[in-house]
């Protein structure tokens, strides 16, 4: 009898990646006024901002486009 192998091993899932909603919505645990998505628009516009005042880059999106891309980043990156 043949055996079946898996296209990917079998690894169990011991805890479930959080959605992005919520994790933009949890309050900091130093900071009860603040949430994430505060701490992430401030690093979003900081970041905007330094990349507009180089000579050397080019800027071709709008704010809201790179403020989306780089929360998704941070989220797909760093919550595995």
């Amino acid at each position: 009898m043949e055996s079946i192998e898996p296209e990917q091993p079998l690894v169990p899932i011991l805890y479930h990646k959080i959605s992005l909603e919520r994790w933009l919505e949890r309050k900091l645990p130093y900071e009860t006024e603040y949430c994430t998505m505060d701490i992430l628009e401030d690093m979003s516009l900081r970041v905007y901002q330094w990349l507009s005042t180089k000579d050397d880059l080019e800027v071709t999106i709008d704010y809201d486009s790179f403020q989306t891309d780089f929360i998704n980043l941070l989220y797909d990156k760093y919550l595995k």
